[in-house]
C-alpha cells in the first residue's frame, strides 16, 4: 500500500510540474472561453451547460489518454520501466495509482471553467442538482481511469500507440455526446454513442443544470461505472497478457 501511495504522489508532482502534462490545464479555459463565446451569441442560453460542460469533459478524457500513455512511454524511454516491472508489487497496481491521480488532477478544469464564466462572462454557474453533479463527476472520473488503463497497456504492446492516443479524443467526444446530446446526431450514431460512457454522462451533467427533477440518476451512474468498470477489467487482463508477452520476447524497453 505504501508504494502505491508513493507512486501515486510522484504521478501527482509530475502532472503539476511537468509542462507537457499542464498542456490540458492551460488549454480548458480557452477551450471554454470559445464554447461560451459561441453559446453567448447563438441566441439560445439554454445552451449554457453545453458550453461549460463540454471544455471540463474535453479535458478529463484528453488528459487521462496523454498521461496514461505517458505512464509507460516516459518510463520506456528513462530506461526505469524494467525496474518497475521487476519490483514487487504488482506493475498493474503501480499503473492504476498512477492512471487515478492523474484523472483527479484533471478535475481542477471544473474550477476553471466556472472561473471563466464568472470572470470572462458574467455567468455564474446555477447547478439546480448538487449532489447529482458531484455523483456524475466523480462517476465520469472514475470510468476514465478505466479507459486510461486500457490505454497504458496499449503503450506497453505496441509503439505505434501513440497513433490511438491522437486519434482517440475528437471521435470519442463527439460520438459520445459531449459538443451536443446524443439526440442532436444521426440516429445511427446513437447505438455507438450509447457504448460509450461520456453519453450517459454528459446527459446526467446537463440535467443537473436543469431546474426539473432528474430521472434515472441511479440508472445512468450504474451505466457509467459499468461501462468503466469493464474499460479497466479489459486494460488489466490486456495489460497483464501484454506483459507476459514482452518478457518472454525480451521487448520491454523497445520503443
Amino acid at each position: 500500500m505504501s508504494l502505491l501511495l508513493a507512486a501515486g504522489r510522484f504521478q501527482g508532482r509530475l502532472v503539476l510540474t511537468h509542462r507537457d502534462y499542464l498542456i490540458d490545464l492551460v488549454r480548458t479555459p480557452l477551450m471554454a472561453t470559445v464554447f461560451l463565446i459561441l453559446v453567448k451569441h447563438s441566441g439560445h442560453p439554454g445552451l449554457i451547460a453545453n458550453g461549460l460542460l463540454a471544455p471540463v469533459l474535453m479535458a478529463l478524457w484528453s488528459m487521462a489518454m496523454l498521461i496514461s500513455g505517458e505512464v509507460v512511454d516516459s518510463d520506456r524511454s528513462l530506461g526505469t520501466l524494467e525496474l518497475v516491472l521487476a519490483a514487487p508489487t504488482p506493475f498493474g497496481r503501480v499503473v492504476v495509482s498512477r492512471v487515478w491521480v492523474t484523472t483527479f488532477i484533471s478535475l481542477l478544469t471544473v474550477g476553471e471553467v466556472a472561473l471563466v464564466a464568472i470572470l470572462g462572462f458574467g455567468l455564474v454557474p446555477h447547478i439546480r442538482h448538487p449532489l447529482v453533479f458531484v455523483a456524475a463527476l466523480l462517476a465520469t472520473a472514475a470510468a476514465t481511469a478505466g479507459a486510461a488503463t486500457l490505454m497504458a497497456a496499449l503503450f506497453v504492446a505496441t509503439r505505434t500507440a501513440r497513433t490511438f492516443q491522437n486519434s482517440l479524443s475528437y471521435p470519442v467526444l463527439l460520438a459520445g455526446g459531449v459538443f451536443v446530446p446524443l439526440d442532436s446526431l444521426p440516429a445511427w450514431a446513437h447505438p455507438l454513442g450509447r457504448a460509450i460512457y461520456l453519453s450517459w454522462s454528459s446527459d446526467l451533467l446537463r440535467a443537473s443544470f436543469d431546474p426539473s427533477p432528474v430521472r434515472g440518476v441511479v440508472w445512468h451512474l450504474a451505466v457509467i461505472l459499468a461501462l468503466g468498470l469493464a474499460l479497466g477489467v479489459i486494460g488489466r487482463l490486456t495489460l497483464n497478457r501484454v506483459l507476459t508477452m514482452v518478457r518472454e520476447n525480451g521487448t520491454v524497453g523497445l520503443r
